[in-house]
């Protein structure tokens, strides 16, 4: 079963998703998948290219708010569409996010392109924590 899933229907000149994960990690990694697969079929991304990154803020909604544009960001900076990540998230006093993104460079030909991510919208959009789970409702403009 997949760990995000698509919600249709919640506007027109968007894409909405839910991912969640059993801990941050899972859930971050969950979410990336979900932006990757707004992009482009994951199956038909090659692991050429690696990308890491890391943030800091001081709650969950920025951080994953962050996490994600940071992704949109290297595919209209790089030309990048990614197939998986490596997330770690650590909490002290704030949180801090380590990512590797492994993808390739945009390839018409070969890649199943899908639709073009403009930027994560705070419109709907919700990081929550269940008894044993996170949960993240998230709007990308399209």
């Amino acid at each position: 079963k997949m760990p995000y899933k698509f919600i249709d229907g919640l506007t027109t000149a968007d894409v909405a998703f839910q991912a969640k994960g059993k801990t941050l990690k899972e859930l971050f990694e969950s979410a990336a998948l979900a932006m990757f697969d707004i992009m482009a079929a994951p199956k038909k991304v090659k692991k050429k290219i690696i990308k890491k990154f890391s943030l800091e803020e001081d709650n969950l909604e920025n951080l994953m708010f962050k996490f994600l544009d940071e992704i949109i960001f290297f595919k209209d900076s790089d030309a990048l569409v990614f197939n998986s990540s490596k997330v770690d998230v650590k909490q002290n006093k704030n949180l801090k996010l380590t990512a590797t993104l492994y993808g390739d460079r945009i390839d018409y030909k070969k890649q199943e392109l899908k639709v073009d991510p403009k930027a994560v919208t705070m419109h709907k959009f919700e990081v929550k924590k269940d008894k044993n789970s996170y949960y993240a409702r998230v709007v990308v403009d399209i």
